[in-house]
């Protein structure tokens, strides 16, 4: 009964543990996304090697202490118990190994057996496990300097100190089975703070901080595990006075599946923050792509900047009025930004000239939609945006270029494209011979709605886009560093998978 019980308190403080855990990544990934929240690098100064001096005397006279008190307070009868000695060895320095490492993180089921061998043995096999404990896993992880110093000392510590109190405790009265429990659920959790205490005081002295930040920041994701494995630690007590010392072999084993299955669920959690770190890097990786080609295109046509941050402005706000999701408002955006880009591959006097094309001058520029979309389907995640670019030159008539979709088989944020870039080619004085009004050029999308544009989204461009348009005083309704804004805010809104539907017969 009481490992069924120790076994489902775990369960439960584990996944609060794990919770917490979750939002402290989350800030630290927050704190990564904002550079300027992160310290400064410190260089050790004549204070900084000062301190350290202060460091090392103190953590040696404490180790030294410890290590004595050890000598003098060590009994043969603490010893003579072979093979709970030998078992607590094992679990102590055995649980080193399976130590799970979380950023900042790290949870240990040394604990465990340290607080028992102070309970069950006595104060010297405490410390003597302490410090194979520390030395073990300074080997381990390479630990130098003075900070092998302070894990020394602070594992030949509060093992001596856990010890004392709990002897104080059972000569106040707390010897019967019950009270042993809380006894050791107390020092449990009193040597574990003195713990934190003394290893983050020695970072927090050498380097700098908070102290109150690394308890709330490192230390307060891990208390939920260790109250877990203080009150396991409790029962394991209490299970060691009724039935023996093969209670202290099972929670022994029970400490390390819950070790395994803790690790796995980490590396879980792991590998989806890995998914939504290489999300990040491929948003930025986009919004400077965007950019990039922009400008690009601007080196040659001035006018093209200006035309695709309208477009795109226009386009979203369309896709709004559609009711289309944030995905959908994303796709149509971009589209908007990059729906010229094959135009990069035309000759100057047909990209930069107003006179009219001929006949196979006409045919190049008619490849540029799939010119555009041929680029772009090499970039991760702009699948959707390729295919809007691709069909922005559909007609509802189906006939358009490049492949005479017609209808619904034209992407809808290709539809919104088309009437995003038709109004601002109409109205804007670098894009058109003889630009119109805004009532001209509206008459112009009713005239031709139903037949190259769509009927119902252009209702919708004109009563809700337009009607609510705001102009800055030159006159512009959007400009490119504002889009590439609007870009940024979107950022994760392109990281879905491209789905193709079957094909049309």
């Amino acid at each position: 009964m009481i490992v069924w019980l120790a076994v489902a308190l775990w369960v439960v403080i584990v996944v609060w543990s794990l919770a917490l855990m979750r939002v402290a990544s989350t800030n630290d990934r927050d704190r990564r996304r904002r550079p300027d929240l992160e310290p400064a690098p410190r260089i050790m100064s004549a204070i900084g090697r000062h301190r350290e001096r202060n460091l090392v005397i103190a953590e040696s006279l404490i180790l030294a202490g410890s290590i004595a008190g050890m000598v003098l307070l060590s009994t043969a009868e603490q010893w003579e118990e072979f093979d709970l000695v030998g078992l607590l060895a094992v679990l102590v320095v055995g649980s080193v190994f399976l130590t799970l490492r979380a950023k900042r993180f790290r949870i240990s089921g040394s604990f465990l057996g340290l607080v028992l061998a102070m309970a069950l043995l006595g104060p010297a096999p405490a410390v003597a496990m302490g410090v194979a404990c520390a030395t073990v896993d300074a080997i381990r992880g390479r630990t130098r300097g003075s900070y092998l110093l302070s894990n020394l000392a602070t594992y030949a510590f509060f093992p001596l100190v856990g010890a004392l109190a709990l002897q104080g405790l059972a000569d106040l009265g707390m010897a019967n089975e019950g009270g042993v429990a809380v006894a050791v659920f107390s020092v449990f959790v009193g040597a574990n703070l003195l713990n934190f205490a003394m290893i983050a005081g020695h970072t927090v002295y050498l380097r700098g901080g908070s102290l109150p930040e690394m308890f709330r920041t490192v230390y307060m994701p891990v208390f939920p595990w260790e109250l877990a494995t203080a009150s396991l630690t409790a029962m394991a007590v209490y299970g060691f006075e009724v039935y023996g010392a093969g209670v202290i072999g099972l929670f022994a084993l029970a400490l390390a599946v819950c070790q395994l299955l803790l690790r796995s669920l980490l590396q879980g959690q792991e590998h989806g923050e890995e998914v939504l770190r290489r999300s990040d890097q491929l948003d930025v990786r986009h919004e400077g792509m965007v950019g990039l080609l922009l400008e690009t295109l601007a080196l040659r046509d001035p006018s093209a900047a200006r035309h695709a941050a309208a477009v795109a402005h226009y386009s979203r706000q369309l896709a709004r009025s559609a009711g289309l999701g944030e995905h959908e408002q994303a796709v149509a955006h971009t589209a908007g930004l990059l729906h010229d880009l094959g135009k990069e591959a035309l000759p100057d006097h047909i990209l930069l000239g107003r006179s009219e094309l001929h006949a196979a001058e006409r045919r190049l520029v008619e490849r540029h939609p799939a010119d555009g979309a041929r680029l772009l389907l090499r970039v991760e995640g702009l699948g959707e945006v390729a295919h809007a670019v691709l069909a922005h030159h559909e007609r509802i008539d189906g006939h358009g270029y490049p492949d005479g979709l017609a209808g619904e088989d034209i992407p809808i944020t290709a539809r919104i494209l088309a009437i995003a870039e038709v109004y601002d080619v109409l109205t804007a004085p670098d894009s058109y011979k003889v630009p119109l009004t805004a009532a001209e050029a509206e008459d112009e999308l009713r005239r031709v709605a139903g037949s190259q544009l769509d009927g119902r989204l252009v209702w919708l461009f004109v009563t809700q886009v337009l009607r609510g348009a705001v102009v800055d005083v030159s006159g512009r309704t959007a400009d490119l560093e504002t889009e590439l804004q609007v870009q940024r805010r979107m950022r994760g809104m392109l990281d879905q998978p491209l789905v193709l539907g079957p094909p049309t017969a």
